[in-house]
Parts: structure tokens; sequence; C-alpha cells
């Protein structure tokens, strides 16, 4: 087959196209013909199954610049003619995020026609195009000069199709070639037969005269502009467990969310937001509350599990017992989380008994294992033997240390002894899929985005770490450093991922965790995303996150330091600055106590810890053994041990990071003024400047995996300390991003002004790591009149609390941003109602960031069922969404 490579862009002097193609990974330059228009001729091609290609820009300094969007294919099948001239428009990238299953799925759902490459193949021409704001009732057509495209006469255009990624295609055989085909695109109204709008563009599009006479053009033209833009929309967010409703067992289940969507649809809400719903039982206590730190990443949580259809398999006796149960855990403000799954084991287990021959027997639930039995059976596996040895550390499984395949197959065997303790979680996971696939397509049949959220780590404990270690750095643990949230930075005790290692096959591991959740999910919350362009590396020695480093980074060398006016010194500048006025500083008339104990003294007045002491895991270790409370004798120790200048990268030997705010460390303030000049300036350059093309290229290499697995809207959290070539990218690749008011990207700013805020973007007045808006107004006071008056703009001072007036004029400024999305914590939309709203603003918390061992515990105060009544309240949100011209659910 013969192919040829067309497409136009406005290059400038020394700049070159080339075509990177899976038959020419590396790129092959194109011809230019007039300064805008470029080709590329391959001649006898042979191609096996799919042809993928991207155009990228060979700038003048060498650097190749890829245009945005997923790559392209072509598959031979698709075309019954020995010449295909693949006829392109570069594409920017950034209007893919409103080409995703929220607008192509959900709001603007088109019925998907399978089979059309094969019916369009015998076509000389073929039109393809991304469009996805066009209304049920409605399709895409083609009108133009040419008899088959109607002659221009608007009851005769020729129609297009969809699928199910908002591309529309269509093709047709004119009579000659000869001559150029003007056309335009349209849409054409089903009931009126009739075009009811034409595209606006000055020119009309142009077909030229055929180069071949058996060959086909495959045009693929840019997003039409219908002058209709994407509608903003306004959503809600709230975790599955927080949920309440009459017929749940003391925590959310996934039943709930089609009460919820019922609501959202009644406020004129078009996404309900949830955090991560894998399955995160690891010590089987109320630890594993922590949703962000799953055992699997297919795996969804038993917590979530509707008991209400297993009464059938139940006696009258274990039915009435069940609903006593249910009672009492109902009548709880908050979530007993072992109690609840308790609860839940036991019935599962009862009614699997009953259940699992008719169950195993059953075409969908055969259905259900054969696509998912790769991930099912060593989940199920680790579930057995994580409750045989009493722990998730896989260490200590004796011959199961280390995964096996062949013995995973033979414990997993249905002759095994343990084949019930094992099968029971094919059960339970088949359950909660049929559920959760329930709640997902009610929701997409009512028009409500269902958003999930990717954690950006694994649990160490974790049957993705059991089954393939080499994808994830086990030496060390994943974090973030000193922000709003905590001075001391956060430890999320995750392995970091081994990228190199995960790229040898493009990220699949990715790509099948984000298929698996498109299955219920039309758009998702992508956590930390700055950990794709470098994660903050802690090592496994520390609690705190002050010791860790971004990684992958540049660090300096020896010689650099040097030349640079550092004056590298590893004992002055590495090791913990412990000296005798320290010490007095610190501990006052208790240092020499404290320097005795945990300390020895190698120099004179110059201190170093003892070997059994000389970490924080190791010094945390100790004080948990320790009876009283020694919390702030712990955290002096901590803080000496952080007090370092430089730190050693840990797989690049005498190779160094500056420790993140160093300038409030003892050894930093000790240090002579020229050489703290010089480490300012290193510093500064370090964190904010010398990374960022090293930052970007590595998330390109790794985020359109993420993008272009599915069609879910992405959606990246993208809080913190931010490198300013983040935006660049998220931009490329039509990811959104995350703006709140009051924890603002931009440190020039007290609050992020929400008039500014990207179009690509998610606002919203707070997430499940801050406080709601009623507590935070009460959290600073002259924070508070500063915002009253600067961004509400009110003379006077500030109410001492957040009154419900100005919950809704926060709301609204939300509303009004230019945001694709605003979404709202439950809490604060019931905060505009004083009747409604919780008595106590602190009983509303979610999440404590600074405190890694956080119950996650919250629950609505008021059951869904209560909500759906308070018809006042649903129709004053539904007014606020209408007024400000956002999409109505």
């Amino acid at each position: 087959m013969n192919i040829i490579f067309q497409v136009e862009y406005a290059t400038r002097w020394g700049e070159q196209l080339v075509v990177k193609s899976s038959l020419h990974p590396d790129g092959l330059p194109m011809a230019c013909i007039d300064g805008v228009r470029w080709t590329l001729q391959l001649a006898q091609q042979k191609i096996s199954g799919e042809l993928r290609y991207k155009y990228a820009l060979c700038k003048a300094t060498g650097e190749l610049e890829e245009e945005g969007g997923e790559w392209r294919t072509f598959s031979p099948q698709a075309a019954d003619f020995p010449t295909v001239a693949l006829s392109d428009c570069w594409r920017t990238g950034g209007d893919d995020a409103l080409i995703s299953s929220p607008y192509t799925s959900v709001l603007f759902g088109h019925s998907a026609k399978a089979g059309s490459d094969k019916t369009l193949s015998h076509h000389s021409c073929r039109l393809t195009i991304r469009a996805s704001s066009i209304p049920r009732g409605r399709l895409l057509c083609v009108t133009g000069s040419d008899e088959l495209l109607g002659g221009w006469d608007a009851r005769r255009p020729l129609l297009m199709q969809p699928d199910a990624r908002g591309v529309w295609q269509t093709g047709f055989t004119p009579g000659s070639r000869r001559q150029p085909i003007y056309y335009k695109y349209a849409i054409y109204d089903v009931e009126q037969q009739k075009i009811v709008g034409y595209e606006q563009r000055q020119n009309d599009r142009m077909l030229p005269p055929a180069e071949h006479s058996k060959a086909m053009l495959w045009r693929n033209d840019e997003i039409p502009d219908f002058g209709i833009s994407a509608p903003r929309g306004a959503g809600v967010a709230i975790p599955v467990f927080a949920l309440r409703s009459v017929s749940s067992y003391g925590v959310g289940q996934f039943s709930d969310l089609k009460l919820l969507a019922d609501w959202a649809k009644k406020a004129g809400l078009s996404m309900i937001q949830a955090l991560p719903v894998n399955d995160t039982s690891s010590t089987l206590t109320w630890r594993d509350s922590y949703p962000y730190s799953g055992i699997s990443v297919f795996a969804l949580h038993p917590l979530y599990l509707d008991l209400t259809p297993l009464a059938a398999c139940l006696t009258p006796k274990q039915v009435e017992q069940l609903k006593a149960e249910q009672r009492q855990l109902n009548e709880l403000p908050e979530v007993d989380y072992e109690r609840v799954m308790q609860l839940k084991w036991k019935y599962i287990k009862l009614a699997y008994r009953k259940e699992k021959s008719v169950a195993f027997a059953d075409d969908e639930y055969k259905k259900f294992f054969e696509q998912r039995k790769s991930w099912l059976q060593p989940y199920a596996a680790f579930c057995y033997l994580r409750n045989k040895h009493k722990t998730a550390d896989f260490a200590e499984w004796e011959d199961f240390s280390t995964f096996s395949a062949p013995k995973i197959a033979a414990l997993v065997s249905p002759d095994s002894p343990a084949y019930d303790e094992v099968a029971v979680h094919y059960y339970v996971q088949f359950l909660l899929h049929r559920q959760l696939k329930e709640a997902s397509d009610y929701c997409r049949k009512q028009g409500i985005i269902l958003k999930g959220d990717i954690p950006i780590g694994i649990s160490r404990g974790s049957c993705d770490a059991w089954v393939a270690p080499e994808l994830y750095n086990m030496d060390a643990q994943a974090g973030a450093p000193p922000d709003a949230f905590s001075a001391t930075g956060q430890n999320w005790g995750f392995p970091t991922y081994n990228w190199s290692r995960m790229s040898i096959d493009g990220y699949s591991w990715w790509q099948q965790r984000l298929r698996a959740m498109s299955e219920y999910f039309d758009a998702f919350r992508l956590d930390h995303i700055l950990g794709f362009f470098r994660i903050w590396e802690i090592p496994l020695h520390s609690v705190q996150g002050l010791l860790g480093y971004f990684s992958p980074a540049l660090p300096l060398s020896v010689s650099e330091l040097n030349r640079r006016g550092a004056w590298f010194d590893a004992e002055r500048l590495c090791l913990p600055y412990i000296r005798e006025h320290v010490l007095k500083e610190l501990f006052g008339d208790e240092a020499h106590t404290v320097s005795q104990f945990f300390m020895e003294e190698y120099k004179a007045h110059t201190f170093r810890f003892k070997p059994k002491f000389d970490t924080q895991r190791k010094l945390e270790d100790f004080f948990a053994a320790q009876e009283g409370d020694s919390s702030a004798l712990k955290s002096k120790l901590f803080d000496l041990l952080n007090d370092v200048v430089l730190i050693e990268d840990r797989r690049n030997p005498s190779y160094y990071h500056p420790r993140i705010a160093m300038h409030y460390t003892r050894s930093y303030r000790d240090l002579d003024e020229q050489q703290k000049q010089a480490l300012d300036a290193i510093y500064l350059d370090f964190f904010y400047h010398r990374h960022n093309q090293f930052w970007k290229e590595q998330a390109l290499q790794k985020l359109p995996a993420v993008r272009y697995a599915t069609n879910m809207l992405v959606c990246g959290e993208d809080l913190g300390m931010v490198p300013s070539c983040v935006p660049e990218v998220m931009q490329q690749l039509g990811l959104l991003s995350l703006v709140i008011q009051r924890m603002p990207n931009d440190s020039s700013v007290e609050f992020a002004p929400l008039e500014r805020a990207p179009r690509l973007s998610v606002c919203s007045p707070g997430s499940h790591d801050t406080s709601g808006l009623r507590e935070w107004w009460e959290e600073d006071r002259s924070a508070t009149q500063r915002f009253y008056s600067s961004v509400l703009h009110h003379d006077g001072e500030a109410p001492a609390t957040c009154e419900p007036w100005i919950a809704r004029e926060i709301i609204v400024q939300h509303l009004n941003a230019l945001s694709l999305w605003a979404v709202f914590p439950l809490q604060d939309l019931l905060a505009i109602d004083g009747a409604l709203r919780h008595k106590n603003p602190r009983a509303e918390r979610i999440n404590l960031p600074s405190n890694p061992h956080h119950y996650w515990r919250y629950r609505m105060h008021l059951t869904v069922e209560e909500l759906l009544k308070q018809q006042k309240f649903s129709s004053e949100v539904r007014e606020l969404v209408k007024q400000s011209g956002r999409w109505e659910g």
C-alpha cells in the first residue's frame, strides 16, 4: 500500500515537520510545498495491524515537539485502495478535553455505529471530524458542491455517524475528482429533516482534485466551530463512605449513588465526584479507612457493598439480626469502620455458602471472571494469605513471600483446600462490580457524570507490589514537601514508581488500571499529577518529609557546588547540625541529659546520634514502646535529624540536593554570609528553574499513556509546589487543572482570582484535604477579614461565622468562574441553608493531612432521602446554577 501523509502547518525559518509512526519511530522528514502544506509519500508499505502516527515539529535548535492529542491510527482494512492520502490538520491538543466521555457519552450521547470502517472502505473520499456538543436529536452532516453532498441543499446533506469517542465520519465517491470539491460541516435536525446550523468559518473547506485515479483521500478535519461553546458544568463532591441512606449499613454504599444522582439532577448539577473506592483492607482495622492506600488498583472495596440483595440467602432469623445491626450502625453520627466491615463480611460469608454454586454457574459471573482473572486470582490469593498470616506484609508469608504464578495457580485451584476462602473474594468482587455498574449506568441515564479518583500511590503491602515489585522503588517512599497542610512535609509511605521499568511496555499497568476504571466512571481526578513530572521521594528511615527530594532530578556535583561558591564540606553541610549551643537552645536545662542518652560527642562541642537512634524511624520505634506522652521530645529530636543543608542522592553518590526549606535550619543560620548567598542562588535556581525542561520531558513521556488510555476526562490535582512547565503540559494534553480559591498556585496572591481561572480547570472552594467553608471561616480571623474585604468586597467587620448568605456568595463566585467545571463539597452547598447544615462545622471535616493516621469516618448528618425532600434547598441550588449560565443537569 502507498501512503501519503499531508498536513498544513506554518513553519518558521529553519523548522521542519516530520512524521513519527509505528513504521518509523524516529520520524521521517516531510517536504514543504508552499511554506504551509507538508507532504511525505511512503511507497509499498507492508502494514500488519494498525499504523500509528503523529506529526512533530523539528525546531531550529533540534528540539522535537509533537503535536497535541493522542496517536493517530490508520487500518489498511479501512481502505479498499492501493493508495491512501491521509490529509490531516495539526492538533493543538487542548480541546481534547471537550471530546471526552462526559460530553460524548453523558451530556450529548449519541448511539455509536459499529463496523463503520468496513462500510466506508470502498469510498474514494472519507471525512472524519471530532465534535462533542451536538445535542441529542441532531447529527453532524456535510453539505457541499458535489451532488452527493446535496449540492448545498439544506435538506439533502450527507449525514455523519459518531463513534464512542466523539469522532464523526462519513464517506462518498464523487463521479469526478478532476475539480475541487467545496464543503462545510453543519448540524442536521432529525425531526425537521434539514440543516439548522453551519460551522462559522469565512471560507468553505476544499478537497483538492485527485492526484491518483485509484486513491482514497481520507480527510481528518479539525474541530468545527458552530458558535456553541462547550457547556460549563457544576457538580457535587462527597466520598461514597460519607453517604447516608435509609437502606445503608452504617456507611455509604454504591447503591446510594443512584439516590444522590436523583438529587443532583433535581439541583441542576451534572457531576458527582467521589474519592477512591478500591480495596484498602491491609491491617483489618480502622486504619484501613484511608482511601488512598489501596491493596489493589483493580479490586473494589467490600465496604461499599449493599447487603440488602443478600437477604434472600439468609434465614428469617438472620435477616432480623441484620436489620437490628443495621439500625444500630445507622444511628451513629460517624462511620464505625471496624464494626461495619465485620458486619459486611459476616453476611457476605453466609450468603456465599448458600449461593456459591448458583452464582458461579451464572453466565454473567463467568464472563466477569474470565475478563478479570489476570488480577482477580492474585488479589483473592493475596487476601487469603493476608488473613492467614494476619499481616499484609508479604515478606512474612514464608513460601509465598515472593509471588510465584505456579504456586498461586495451585492455591486458587478448585481442588485446593483453601478454595472457598479464596473464592469468596471472587464472589464479593462480582457483587461489587454489579452494584457499581448498575449505579454508574443509572447516573449516565440521568445525565450525571460520575467522577472517580486515581491515587498517586499504592500501599507498600499491596497485591500490586507483591505481584510486580519491579514496577516500584520499594526502597523509597512518596510524599510531599512542606506546604499549607504540614510544615514538615507529608510522608504517604507509598513506594515510588519505577518509571523506566514501566516504560518498557508502554505503561501498560497504568492503561489497564484506567480501562478498568472507565467501566464505571466518565471522568477522574488524577491525584498529585505533579508526581508524573517528579515525585517527592523520602528515604525509608524518615518519618517526616523534610529529608526527601524531587525524583527524578538533576542533583549537584561537588565540583558544581564549589564552582558556585557553596564550598562543599560533607560533615558541615550534610550531617545533622548538632552543637552544644544548639542543644541548649532546644532542650534548655535538659540538654545534658538528652545528649547523654541519645547522642555521643565525637568532637569538642559537636555531637551525633548514637547508631540505635540515628534515624527518625528508629526514634519512632523507640518512643512507641515507651509509656507516657513524649511527643514534644520526639519532635525536637526529629528536628535535629532534619537539620542539614544538603542531602546526598541515594542513587547517585557524591551528587546533592539542597534540603527543602534549608533557610529555617540552624545549620544554614550559622553559616557565613558569603556561603549563604551562594547557597541562596543555588536553591532558587534548583527549585524554580533548573528542572523545568527536564520535568516537562519526563511528564510528556508518561502522561499521554494516562490521558489516552481511555476517553475519560482527566482532572489533575496540581496543588502545591508547581513547576512552571506544568500548565503548559496540561494544556497540551487537554488535562484540567484544579483551582482552590484559598490555595492559589501563584504565591504572589493570597486568594486565587476566580475571574482569571483557566477554562480547562475545575474550581472548588475546598477539597477532602481542607476544612469546609464554615470551619475555614473561623480558623484565621485576619485572613477571613482580608477575604471578606478584598474578595467579597464588603465593608466593615467580617461576621464571626460563615453565615448562609456568605456561603452563597462564595458558591456564586465559583459558579461564575470561567472554569469548565465548578465542583462543591456537599457540606459547602448545605452551608447556604441555615436550617439544613450541620450545627458543628468541625464535624464536617473529612481529612487532616498533617495527621498520617487520621480516621476517615465523616458521614452526612441527614439521609439522601431527606435531602431529596428539601425542595426549597434543591430549587435554590438549581437557580444559582441557572443564573451562572452553567449546564443544568
